[in-house]
């Protein structure tokens, strides 16, 4: 009989089932003392009940079964889901201070090296020091500035949806890395193939895909970075170390390329270079690194191919994982690819719309951010557009501290999701929720309703630092759009009207299904509005 010791991975197996069993029956123990929630399975624990992916009508669903607040625990983790706007307040924003801090996920934040991002650092003076930098451009009071740079990149969206029209969706992903790579580095991209777009599309898939609830087990079992990348089921370790080099070359690029046209005397002004020239804001032995990480915060956009699809096991993904970014870009993307779907379905909120315009800018101008007070339908619709598709389904926060709320434990160190999606369809609310109509939020009936805004843009100190920019990105694209170009269902082989649905993917940063539709101008006139150029150039 072989006596020699046991492998270590037998052993390591072992212990995993062990602690597993543990934690099963002390969660099973204590079980009175959190919210309800689905009962755990041995071993694994909720896991079967926890889809991979942001999947907020998952746990909408789950609550009706359970309650507004859920509970689930999977070996060493424990997660909480708020599906009601007023408890992700008391939480996030009421105790700011114990839940500002982010879910502990090892695969996105050790193995692929994204800890001291600003999407996955911790709360605490690094995370405040890249909020503070980025208000320098973000905020209310400096956010106007950039408006003109935004109302010329608007313009030539609408020049490039004249030309070649169905390639929208691909438009509108350049647009948007073009706002934010000359608002943060002062470059404007040459083209859809331009290296620093194709950089962003990589970025954004990667960090989605490596900071999925329930596609890692190595967040639940750390012990498994330990494993040799050959032995089965490590594999996960060679993606790691791929995607870290490849996200430093990410952060990296575009502020080498902004410091070398500083040397040069060629750089524009922007926030890579006004944070660069000011030197008494930071120390020098750190000040590099935060402006190098924030304008990475800053600059992402949606990935649509990338051949890397893969589930925790190696399984290929299908068609509604495909995985964007969770920043401003990406939502800005994920919001205008939302309107024109809408657009195509509901007509009659389109010609409400433009007739809306068309009294306020006489069909001889295109319209400027300053017109948002006289444009009150428009925004009812950009509201309706929000709560419809909330860009960000789940937002993931964490406690610092042990906490109780509503007679409910909440340990130190959980995951607390507030569910957007489940917001959005509460029909305390938003009567008739699935509906789109933006009247709901006009005269009478708007008094007192939620704008959707103060939480797709997420909630408390880790709200978007880049709202104000946004907010006039998505105007100057909704109402320019509009102003120019009917927007209608394509139709296909046979001449009959293709119907989109509205359907999402299930990224981090949602966004609808790929669709068809048809965007043609509205007149002649409209034509000359596009090709006329503005006062602020059109590069």
């Amino acid at each position: 009989m072989d006596s020699s010791p046991l492998p270590w991975y037998y052993l390591a197996a072992g212990a995993a089932v062990a602690a597993g069993l543990l934690h099963v029956v002390t969660s099973s123990r204590d079980r009175k003392r959190y919210p309800p929630g689905p009962p755990p399975y041995p071993l694994v624990g909720n896991y079967p009940h926890m889809p991979v992916g942001w999947r907020g009508s998952h746990y909408l669903e789950m609550g009706k079964k359970y309650g507004s607040i859920l509970y689930f625990t999977v070996p060493g983790r424990t997660f909480i889901v708020l599906n009601k706007y007023e408890d992700a307040v008391n939480l996030f924003e009421k105790r700011g201070n114990r839940y500002s801090d982010r879910p502990h996920l090892h695969m996105a934040h050790e193995l692929v090296g994204r800890k001291i991002t600003i999407l996955f650092s911790q709360y605490g003076e690094r995370l405040k020091q890249y909020r503070r930098m980025i208000h320098t451009v973000s905020q209310t009071r400096a956010a106007p500035q950039q408006w003109p740079m935004q109302t010329a990149e608007t313009q030539n969206l609408l020049n490039r949806l004249l030309d070649t029209p169905d390639d929208f969706l691909r438009h509108l992903r350049l647009h948007s890395v073009s706002v934010t790579m000359k608002t943060v580095y002062g470059y404007t991209p040459k083209s859809h193939d331009d290296e620093y777009v194709k950089l962003s599309e990589k970025v954004a898939l990667l960090t989605n895909m490596a900071s999925q609830p329930g596609r890692w087990l190595v967040d639940s079992f750390r012990w498994l970075e330990h494993i040799p990348e050959w032995f089965p089921g490590g594999g996960f370790k060679k993606l790691a170390r791929k995607w870290r080099t490849e996200l430093e070359a990410f952060t990296d690029a575009p502020m080498q390329m902004t410091k070398k046209r500083l040397a040069e005397g060629t750089a524009e002004p922007c926030f890579v270079v006004g944070q660069l020239e000011d030197t008494e804001s930071i120390s020098s032995d750190l000040r590099e690194e935060y402006i190098k990480y924030a304008a990475a915060g800053m600059y992402s956009a949606r990935a649509d191919e990338y051949p890397i699809r893969r589930n925790r096991f190696g399984a290929v993904l299908d068609e509604q994982d495909v995985c964007a970014g969770a920043d401003t870009d990406a939502q800005t993307v994920s919001f205008v690819s939302c309107f024109i779907l809408c657009m195509t379905m509901f007509p009659e909120v389109q010609r409400k719309a433009q007739e809306e315009l068309d009294a306020i800018l006489g069909g001889d101008r295109l319209p400027v951010v300053e017109d948002t007070p006289y444009l009150p339908y428009i925004e009812a619709v950009i509201k309706e557009v929000h709560r419809i598709h909330p860009i960000v389904n789940l937002i993931p926060h964490a406690t610092l501290v042990d906490d109780e709320y509503k007679g409910y434990a909440i340990p130190a160190g959980a995951a607390v999701l507030a569910n957007t999606w489940a917001f959005s369809r509460d029909e305390e609310m938003y009567p008739d929720p699935d509906k789109f109509d933006p009247e709901r939020f006009l005269g009478k009936r708007g008094e007192g309703v939620l704008d959707p805004r103060l939480y797709t843009f997420g909630l408390g100190r880790r709200r978007c630092a880049g709202v104000p920019l946004a907010d006039s990105f998505t105007f100057l694209a909704v109402t320019s759009i509009l102003t120019v170009f009917n927007i209608s269902k394509a139709l296909d082989e046979n001449g009959q009207e293709i119907t989109p649905g509205l359907k999402w993917d299930n990224a981090s940063t949602s966004h609808p299904i790929p669709f068809k539709c048809k965007i043609r101008p509205r007149s002649e006139a409209a034509v000359a509005l596009i090709r006329t150029r503005p006062s602020h150039p059109v590069v």
